[in-house]
């Protein structure tokens, strides 16, 4: 008899923070209508729909926890929102993650992310584990186990990120075809691998996505009908070899938000894949563990699905835009002076935190569960165990730790890949950016105006924006304003 093949659906869950810096509530978005805001748009289009997917056949109604099949990662700032503003759909994810523990003996359906879905490449090695270090503990507080896999924001990826991500003892990651190379068996077929990539005693196993049935899905006729979608996957599937996988990734918003009834299209899917016996769905965690790696994988360069230079995209203007008619010149200088915001902040941690705990770079790292985590306890177990007593000392660290958060906000990848900083990604990393100036000069003589000094050369491709000095302002103005 032969070996089945097999199939692992990848949704990757994640938004642009929309949420004040200040505050926590997002504000009127009209292009949402008729919610409040796109959040709350796409928690009812997709991330609830998905929760409880309805298909029908024939008079039977079938409903369905798609989290409890598909592979995904929850981006945790996201989380964080869906945890207090999406209940339902929360508490379906970490459902679907513990159910398919259950049934795939130990091995989860969820995978982290690195904190802020900033492009890893492009940071340096103490925020690149930062982030890896923030994503595994707001994972450990969400779904109660330590990952086993890790997305990397828009799969951008080189030999140190890998690296880092082996270090901080991840095991595999998902990436696209056409980064680095693959050798070995599988490597000139459409299969996922996986393939090992090693540096000394470092190992990472790397997932590859099918790109033509992941553009299908993503951006073609894909989700019109879930069990033509079925076939579609089984037929790619046998034409590999017996147990081979095949991998579909895809943004998670695209079941139900990007595509209408694409919640429910994937549910019709996974029933027909399900009733068959020569195709078995599975995750990452399962097929990794069962199959190991299949090949080898190296890199030369850093490298990205989402752009063709390499990770130039979220530093340059390399080409890469929706409207040829527009420039990204402005790119360059907005890093420069984002990486300047969150510089300044780290250098107000390493001046002032020693003052305030015994061990400042291993304190931050694990900051993130009492940033997230609300009980006492934890809190408690952390101060404790980082030799921080009494409440001002403690509070103040906790500030500290908030500070630290929005330095590294300022980097969110969102921001550079569109067209204009003047759209509602690029103002995410200005509010943050201001967030982090106001904390840091609780502590230290404030940077504002150098940075504003930086600001005023970056224009915008919209002449009612201006330059990033003047939207700054205004979007803080704003802020302030609605704070009173």
């Amino acid at each position: 008899m032969s070996e089945p093949r097999y199939v692992i659906i990848h949704g990757h869950f994640y938004q642009p923070p929309r949420e004040s810096p200040w505050t926590g509530l997002i504000s009127p978005e009209p292009g949402a209508a008729p919610f409040p805001n796109w959040n709350e748009r796409i928690l009812s289009e997709s991330y609830t729909a998905n929760a409880h997917a309805h298909t029908m056949e024939g008079t039977v109604v079938h409903v369905r926890n798609n989290y409890e099949t598909l592979n995904f990662d929850l981006g945790p700032t996201l989380a964080q929102w869906i945890e207090a503003h999406g209940k339902a759909a929360y508490r379906a994810m970490v459902r679907g993650d513990a159910l398919s523990r259950e049934r795939q003996r130990g091995h989860g359906n969820a995978m982290a992310q690195s904190y802020n879905h900033s492009i890893l490449p492009l940071l340096t090695q103490r925020s690149r584990d930062l982030q890896i270090a923030w994503g595994i503990e707001d994972f450990v507080y969400r779904f109660g186990r330590k990952p086993i896999g890790m997305w990397l924001p828009e799969c951008a990826v080189d030999d140190d990120t890998l690296g880092a991500i082996a270090a901080a003892g991840i095991s595999f990651v998902i990436l696209a075809p056409q980064q680095g190379r693959y050798h070995g068996e599988g490597a000139n077929t459409r299969g996922a691998g996986p393939f090992r990539w090693s540096r000394g005693a470092q190992q990472v196993s790397i997932f590859r996505f099918d790109r033509e049935l992941s553009q299908t899905v993503s951006f073609g006729k894909g989700l019109e009908d879930g069990a033509r979608l079925a076939e579609w996957i089984a037929a790619t599937a046998l034409a590999l070899p017996e147990g081979a996988a095949l991998m579909i990734a895809t943004d998670g918003e695209t079941f139900g938000h990007h595509k209408k009834n694409g919640a429910a299209e994937l549910a019709r899917a996974l029933i027909q894949l399900d009733r068959r016996d020569d195709v078995i769905v599975t995750n990452c965690e399962q097929y990794l563990a069962e199959h190991g790696a299949r090949g080898t994988f190296t890199i030369d360069a850093p490298s990205a699905w989402s752009c063709a230079h390499g990770v130039e995209r979220w530093r340059s203007d390399c080409g890469c835009r929706l409207d040829q008619a527009t420039s990204q010149a402005w790119r360059a200088p907005l890093r420069m002076a984002m990486e300047f915001v969150s510089n300044h902040v780290e250098a107000v941690y390493d001046r002032f935190a020693p003052g305030l705990v015994k061990d400042p770079i291993a304190a931050l790292s694990g900051s993130m569960r009492v940033l997230v985590d609300s009980n006492p306890a934890a809190h408690e177990e952390f101060f404790t165990r980082f030799g921080v007593s009494g409440e001002v000392s403690r509070e103040r660290l906790l500030r500290m730790f908030e500070m630290v958060r929005a330095g590294q906000a300022v980097l969110t990848s969102c921001a550079w890949f569109f067209d204009d900083f003047g759209g509602p990604e690029g103002r995410v990393v200005l509010r943050w950016a201001a967030r982090a100036v106001e904390l840091a000069a609780e502590l230290a003589p404030s940077v504002e105006s150098e940075l504003l000094d930086r600001m005023r050369a970056i224009h915008s491709n919209r002449h009612e924006i201006g330059d990033a000095a003047t939207l700054y302002l205004s979007l803080k103005t704003r802020e302030a304003r609605g704070r009173v």
